[in-house]
C-alpha cells in the first residue's frame, strides 16, 4: 500500500450537501447535531463561503498558522545565519541551513576538527505559529518524526526541542504520535494503531476544530434553514461562546490543558468534539507540587485560570450564554478571540476586559506606582497576569494565566514549591482508582522515570483489586509489571487468559516483551503476531516480531519483514541492524557488513550495531577494523568489561 501526505487546501464538500435530504437534518433543540459521530468534517473552504471575513483573518491566527509545510518564506526562523547548536552530551553539532524554499536540517560530529558523522534531513512540516517558536516535522511514507532544532522566537534562536535536552536526545526518531497531532493540527487521517502514520493531514488547527464537524451545518443552510445567531442558538453547529461555561473551559483544555491524557475505553484522541464533556473521551493529569501556585507548565492556562479569584468568584453566574453582548462567568473567550492574531488585537484589548468586571473606578484607585503603570501601557495583566517562564519549554515566556496580587518568594520556598505531592486528575473531579493508576503509569512513561510514579500505580491498582479481579485488570497490571521489569509476572498472568479476550495491541505487545525476556521464544512471537495483527503499520511492532523471527532461527522470514519495514521507513537504524544480524546468521556477511554500515551511519553511537560490526571483523579476520569499533564501545560504555577482554584478545 502507497502511503502519502495529502494537503487538504480546498473543500471536496462539494459532495452535494444536502442532496439526499432536501429538509436538511433534523434539530432538536438543546443538542448540538454535530457531536453525533456520523456528521463529518467538511474543511475550511466550505466555511468560509459564507464567513468569509472570519476566514480572512483566521488564517492569520497563532492556530491558523499552526501547520504548515517547510518552506523558507513560511518559517518565522533565520535559516540564512546561524551558529550551530552544540549538545554536549551527546556531542552532535546541528545546523539548521536552506536551498531556495526548501528547508534543511544537519547533525554532524566534529573529531580533530575533521568531520566524522554527517547526516542532512530535509524538513518537510513546520509546527507552530512562529510567536513563540517553529519546530520541524520530518516524514517518510507517511511515518512523521520530530526534528532535532526548534527556533524560539522570543530569544531569536536555535535550540535542542523541550524533551531533547540533558542526555535525552531523541535525535530524528521522536514520533509524532496522534495525541500531539490532534492538538497540533486540524484532524487528520491517522492509520489506527500505527503511532505515527497518516494517510492524509490537513495545515493548521481548522474552524471544525472549535466548531465541531460542518456537514450537518452546511446541509441545514443549503435547504434554506437559517438560523438567527443574535436571537438564538443554531444547533447545527456549536458557537463556543454560546456552551455553557463548563463546556466551554472543555473545549478549550482539550488541547490548552498540557498534561499527562488517558483516553477512556473505546476512545481514541481524534474523539472529543465542541461541546461533549472532555472527561468523557479523556482523563487530563498534571503533577501538583508543594505549591502548584508558583510551578506550572506552558500549556496549563484553563488550570491557572480556575485558580485565580476572579474566575472563582464569577462561577457562581454559571449560565448558558444565549445573547452574545451578555457578560457571563470568566472563560477563555472572555479575553480572547480565536478568528484574529494575537498581534492584531488593539492594545488595550485586555485592560478591556479587566474594567468590563472590575468598572474604571477599580482602575483609577490602582495602587500600583504611576511610573511603572505607564512604563507598561497601564495594563492591568501585565501585573496581575505576570509574564513568565514555563517548567517545561526553555526560551519561552508566556502569560500566566493564575490573575493575583503579586508578591515575592524567598528562596527557600522556590525549593519547598518544586516537591512533587500527586498527580492531579483535571477532567475528572472524582476518578476512580483504575483511572489513577492509568495516569501514573502514563506520566512514568511519558514523562519522569521516577520510582514513585509505580508505587503509587500499584496503590492505586491494589484499590482496584478490592472490587475486581486480575483478568478485569490485566490492561494496566500488564503494564505496570512490565515498566518494573516483573516479566516472570507478565508471563503468569498471561496464562490464565485467552489471547483472543485481548483487543489492545500494547497489552500483546508487552505480553510479547515478558516471554522473550524469559527465554520463551515461541511465545513472544504468538503474542507479537497478535499484536502486529492488530496494528500492522507499527513498526516497533514489526521490529520487534521480526527480531523474535531471528531469534527463533525462522531467518527468511525475518529478514522479509525487515525489508518490508525499511521499505517503508528506510531511516529505521534498529531495523538495519537487526536485518544485519538475520543476514550474517545466514553466512551472507556482505549484506550483514553493508545493513551495519548503514545502521551507523543513521546512528553513530548504536551499541549494538557497533558490537555487530566488532564481532563479524572479528571472526572474518579483520581485527585491526574489529579494534575500530570496540574502541568507540570502550569511549561510549568504559565499565563494559566485555568490550575490554574482546579488545585485549585482538
Amino acid at each position: 500500500m502507497q502511503y502519502r501526505l495529502i494537503v487538504l487546501t480546498t473543500c471536496v464538500l462539494i459532495m452535494g450537501c444536502g442532496s439526499t435530504d432536501r429538509d436538511g437534518p433534523v434539530v432538536t433543540p438543546g443538542t448540538y447535531v454535530n457531536l453525533d459521530p456520523d456528521v463529518a468534517y467538511v474543511g475550511p473552504a466550505a466555511c468560509a463561503r459564507c464567513h468569509p471575513d472570519k476566514a480572512e483573518t483566521y488564517v492569520h491566527s497563532e492556530m491558523g498558522r499552526s501547520f504548515k509545510k517547510a518552506t523558507l518564506s513560511n518559517s518565522a526562523a533565520d535559516f540564512r545565519s546561524m551558529d550551530p547548536v552544540y549538545d554536549p552530551h551527546r556531542d552532535f553539532y546541528y545546523k539548521a541551513f536552506s536551498r531556495n524554499q526548501d528547508l534543511y536540517i544537519r547533525e554532524y560530529r566534529l573529531q580533530n576538527e575533521d568531520t566524522v558523522h554527517s547526516r542532512v534531513e530535509k524538513i518537510d512540516y513546520i509546527v507552530g505559529s512562529g510567536q513563540h517558536t517553529n519546530s520541524h516535522i520530518m516524514e517518510e511514507n507517511g511515518y512523521l518524526f520530530q526534528m532535532p532544532l526548534t527556533w524560539y522566537a522570543q530569544e531569536g534562536k536555535w535550540d535542542l526541542p523541550p524533551g531533547f535536552e540533558g542526555g535525552v536526545n531523541k535525535r530524528f526518531d521522536r514520533m509524532i504520535e496522534v495525541e500531539c497531532m490532534s492538538c497540533h493540527n486540524a484532524t487528520p487521517d491517522y492509520v489506527p494503531g500505527s503511532g505515527n502514520r497518516y494517510m492524509e493531514v490537513p495545515l493548521g488547527i481548522d474552524c471544525e476544530r472549535c466548531h465541531g464537524p460542518g456537514e450537518a451545518h452546511v446541509k441545514a443552510v443549503e435547504s434554506g434553514k437559517v438560523v438567527d445567531i443574535k436571537t438564538e442558538i443554531d444547533w447545527t453547529i456549536v458557537n463556543p461562546a454560546k456552551l455553557d461555561p463548563a463546556l466551554q473551559f472543555d473545549l478549550c483544555q482539550r488541547c490548552h490543558l498540557q498534561g499527562t491524557a488517558v483516553t477512556t475505553d473505546g476512545k481514541s484522541f481524534l474523539d472529543f468534539r465542541p461541546g461533549m464533556k472532555l472527561g468523557d473521551v479523556l482523563k487530563v493529569f498534571q503533577p501538583r507540587y508543594a505549591d502548584s501556585l508558583e510551578q506550572f507548565i506552558m500549556a496549563s492556562h484553563p488550570d491557572r485560570l480556575r485558580m485565580s479569584e476572579c474566575y472563582i468568584q464569577s462561577a457562581g453566574e454559571s449560565r448558558v450564554i444565549t445573547d452574545s453582548t451578555a457578560i457571563g462567568p470568566l472563560t477563555c473567550v472572555t479575553c480572547h478571540d480565536a478568528h484574529v492574531s494575537i498581534e492584531s488585537m488593539p492594545d488595550d484589548t485586555y485592560k478591556s476586559a479587566c474594567i468590563t468586571c472590575h468598572e474604571q473606578r477599580d482602575v483609577t484607585e490602582c495602587s500600583e506606582d504611576q511610573v511603572a503603570r505607564q512604563s507598561s501601557g497601564d495594563d492591568c495583566a501585565s501585573c496581575h497576569m505576570p509574564i513568565s517562564g514555563s517548567k517545561d519549554i526553555p526560551h519561552v515566556q508566556i502569560t500566566d494565566h493564575y490573575i493575583r496580587v503579586p508578591s515575592p518568594i524567598s528562596s527557600t520556598e522556590v525549593k519547598r514549591q518544586q516537591e512533587f505531592v500527586q498527580l492531579a486528575s483535571l477532567s475528572d473531579s472524582r476518578p476512580s482508582a483504575e483511572v489513577m493508576a492509568h495516569g501514573y503509569l502514563a506520566h512514568y512513561e511519558q514523562f519522569e522515570h521516577r520510582p514513585q510514579f509505580l508505587d503509587s500505580a500499584r496503590v492505586f491498582l491494589d484499590q482496584a483489586m478490592e472490587t475486581k479481579s486480575e483478568r478485569q485488570l490485566v490492561e494496566p497490571l500488564i503494564r505496570l509489571w512490565t515498566l518494573s521489569g516483573e516479566h516472570s509476572r507478565v508471563a503468569a498472568l498471561a496464562e490464565t487468559i485467552s489471547p483472543d479476550s485481548l483487543a489492545d495491541p500494547w497489552t500483546l505487545y508487552r505480553i510479547g516483551e515478558a516471554y522473550a525476556q524469559i527465554g520463551n521464544q515461541r511465545k513472544s512471537i504468538d503474542f507479537y503476531e497478535r499484536a502486529v495483527s492488530l496494528a500492522p503499520d507499527h513498526l516497533q511492532f514489526r521490529t520487534k516480531l521480526a527480531t523474535a523471527y531471528t531469534a527463533d532461527q525462522q531467518l527468511e522470514r525475518a529478514i522479509q519483514l525487515f525489508d518490508e519495514i525499511l521499505r517503508d521507513h528506510p531511516k529505521w537504524s534498529e531495523a538495519y541492524n537487526n536485518r544485519g544480524f538475520a543476514h550474517a546468521l545466514t553466512g551472507d556477511f556482505a549484506q550483514a557488513e553493508a545493513d551495519f554500515n548503514r545502521s551507523l551511519e543513521l546512528n553513530p553511537d548504536f551499541e549494538q550495531a557497533l558490537g555487530n560490526m566488532a564481532s563479524l571483523y572479528a571472526n572474518t579476520g579483520r581485527p585491526d577494523r574489529a579494534r575500530t569499533y570496540l574502541e568507540r564501545l570502550m569511549e561510549i560504555d568504559p565499565d563494559n568489561r566485555n568490550y575490554r577482554r574482546l579488545y585485549e584478545v585482538l
